[in-house]
């Protein structure tokens, strides 16, 4: 973890970031366990909805005790709430398996091979072997949202007979999210280990799906905002491994915080601030092959400092998404005191349609591109040059 480079920041910081907590003085706790003593005891999503449930109306801190939980439907949170793992809480999403043996069109039966963590009364989606885009019609790319009613051994029974043949080796996983919040934020995140079961000899799609923590608002692509955004979504001290998707996407949001996490192989964007998030503050988080790093796509008025950047595509990159048209995106980022190293693409990367943001005192390995020209660049310092003399992280 990136530690020593932001102590001061992080001291100074708590009084803002408690700020932007749900306030939960007077709201209940619920500890939920794999053993007694606790609330609830248990270690799949199904203890874990039990326990927001009965937060959902009051909001209150739900206490995540050690262990893995493994998670097979998303967990919307309810608003005002406090996720505290406890040392060796690990929620986990199950690896992609394939299938050992193949299904014709119409069965309700699917053989998978090896280990496995499927139960019943889930949702999965099904993919061609790897290396082919299609199922034997030539048309269907996957079958989504495929019911398993029961599982016995290395069978799993579907609710609905298969639409197409499906071919052994054909992959079968979960697609979900693990955490979203509830719509109006109001989340504080800490202390818990994120694992996303990927194996790099299965791929399996990502972005939207297979994501650890997902806030969104309802939004419109163009100068329509369905509502407020969501609020004082806070993650710190979390580590986030081996995910297909995003490991942090933030959609509509203010006023947050991401803070000291670790980011590993993450095939996507590690934290993504997305359409119209203002106000977040991105700080001393270390990422270590991500195909992204940090993202900025249509994001203003956020700050991304002391954050230790290692491998991926692009290590900081800000851009615009071709149907936004509201104006007032892209601007107004402070990009300073990072270090990007080992970027195939570029370090920091500014887009077009991106303006008045400010880059300054960051240490990097390859490029700094920037599109506009009315951007500030300030003191960066690219590192092939002061390789012996650069600290791992920048100095305050």
């Amino acid at each position: 973890m990136v530690r020593g480079a932001y102590l001061l920041f992080t001291l100074l910081a708590c009084g803002a970031a408690r700020a932007q907590e749900p306030g939960t003085a007077e709201r209940p706790t619920v500890t939920v366990r794999q053993s007694p003593p606790a609330d609830l005891v248990g270690a799949d999503d199904l203890v874990l909805k039990a326990a927001c449930d009965k937060l959902r109306k009051s909001g209150g801190t739900l206490v995540l005790g050690p262990g893995r939980y493994v998670v097979r439907r998303s967990l919307i949170l309810p608003a005002n709430l406090v996720l505290r793992g406890e040392p060796g809480a690990v929620l986990a999403l199950p690896a992609p398996v394939l299938t050992a043996e193949s299904a014709a069109v119409g069965s309700k039966e699917l053989v998978v091979g090896g280990g496995h963590e499927f139960a019943g009364d889930v949702l999965v989606q099904i993919l061609p072997p790897v290396g082919t885009q299609f199922f034997s019609d030539g048309v269907t790319e996957k079958l989504e949202l495929q019911l398993v009613e029961r599982v016995a051994g290395q069978r799993l029974f579907l609710h609905n007979g298969l639409a197409v043949d499906v071919p052994a080796g054909s992959r079968v996983g979960y697609p979900l999210k693990i955490l979203q919040t509830h719509k109006d934020g109001l989340a504080t995140i800490e202390n818990i280990a994120f694992e996303g079961g990927r194996i790099e000899s299965i791929p399996m799609p990502g972005h939207s799906q297979r994501c650890a923590i997902w806030a969104s608002s309802p939004f419109g692509y163009g100068e329509e905002l369905l509502g407020p955004p969501g609020r004082g979504v806070v993650v710190r001290h979390c580590r986030f491994s081996d995910w297909y998707g995003r490991g942090v996407a933030l959609y509509y949001q203010v006023e947050g915080l991401i803070e000291g996490c670790l980011f590993e192989r993450i095939s996507d964007e590690a934290i993504d601030l997305d359409h119209f998030v203002e106000h977040f503050r991105i700080v001393g988080n270390e990422v270590r092959d991500a195909k992204w790093g940090i993202t900025l796509n249509d994001a203003s008025r956020s700050v991304v400092e002391y954050n230790h950047v290692q491998g991926g595509e692009v290590g900081i990159r800000m851009f615009w998404w071709k149907e936004v048209l509201r104006k007032g995106v892209n601007e107004e980022n402070l990009i300073r005191h990072n270090v990007v190293r080992g970027s195939h693409e570029a370090a920091i990367q500014l887009g077009i349609k991106c303006s008045r943001n400010v880059v300054e005192y960051n240490y990097y390995e390859g490029e700094l591109t920037v599109a506009e020209p009315d951007n500030t660049i300030g003191v960066n310092t690219r590192l092939e040059t002061r390789r012996a003399s650069v600290p791992e992280t920048p100095d305050r």
